[in-house]
């Protein structure tokens, strides 16, 4: 059995990860990382870690430019559930998919549009 230490361990590991991956990713990438984390995998995940404020990224970039990220990602999310619903019933093909997310949301890595396509597909189960 775990004990609480051990799951304290976790939780800081995984969040840990995530804001070492967001500092080292491209702005948009790194707001990604740490809203997907915030958004999803925090609140679905086994272990319930604190959030990761986007301020972790101000020695990188600007609040403007950070607040814009954040504005950014919250677009391509809100267009997860159709993504995913598509990407469900096989219409239009997952690279069609792909690229009319990278055209509506362009700046963001394939694996972003990716992650994207995967929780719509969650959500829209």
């Amino acid at each position: 059995m775990i004990d609480e230490e051990e799951i304290e361990q976790l939780r800081t590991a995984a969040r840990a990860g995530v804001v070492t991956e967001a500092r080292n990713a491209k702005l948009l990438d790194a707001a990604f990382a740490i809203i997907s984390y915030n958004s999803s995998h925090r609140q679905f995940g086994p272990l319930r870690p604190l959030p990761i404020d986007l301020r972790v990224l101000r020695d990188r970039f600007s609040e403007i430019e950070i607040d814009d990220a954040r504005r950014r990602v919250r677009a391509l999310f809100h267009d997860a559930y159709q993504a995913g619903e598509d990407a469900l019933a096989h219409r239009p093909s997952h690279p069609e998919i792909v690229d009319k997310l990278r055209q509506r949301h362009p700046g963001f890595s394939d694996k972003c549009y990716e992650d994207t396509i995967r929780q719509g597909c969650f959500l829209a189960r």
